[in-house]
């Protein structure tokens, strides 16, 4: 068998019919939404893949609009990095273990994110006493 070099198999796959494409058939309408619904939304490009988030119904709402609680707290939050000693976060590590634990299941989880928060809420409070050049000063000048 004799091997065929790249610009023949390149011509063989031009040559070749292109093969048909598994078509998605249309989701159906739930009933309520008709023609002015559809017409609403927006049209997808052709190449985006990415769609609208669905929204979740609570079974006895009347609307499609997601209650507060269904939408997490996250989603809702500016995204900012930040970088940390290991000993903050060690300390934030023990310490959202530790409220967990308290907490007992009851209201929201407390993650680190939720103790920085936390954290910059109060130094915004003592904006006014902020004094220094240095992290150190800084520090000094809100917590004494």
């Amino acid at each position: 068998m004799s091997r065929q070099s790249v610009a023949d198999l390149l011509h063989e796959a031009d040559q070749a019919a292109p093969a048909p494409s598994a078509a998605v058939p249309p989701r159906p309408m739930p009933p309520g939404q008709g023609e002015a619904a559809a017409a609403a939304q927006p049209e997808a490009s052709a190449g985006s893949r990415r769609t609208a988030p669905r929204q979740r119904r609570h079974p006895q709402a009347g609307t499609s609009e997601p209650a507060e609680s269904q939408t997490p707290k996250w989603k809702g939050l500016e995204r900012k990095e930040l970088r940390l000693r290991a000993d903050q976060l060690d300390e934030l590590a023990r310490l959202r273990r530790n409220l967990n634990r308290k907490r007992g299941g009851e209201g929201e989880r407390i993650t680190e994110n939720t103790l920085i928060r936390v954290a910059v809420d109060l130094l915004l409070t003592r904006s006014s006493r902020l004094r220094g050049v240095t992290e150190d000063e800084l520090r000094k000048s809100v917590t004494s």
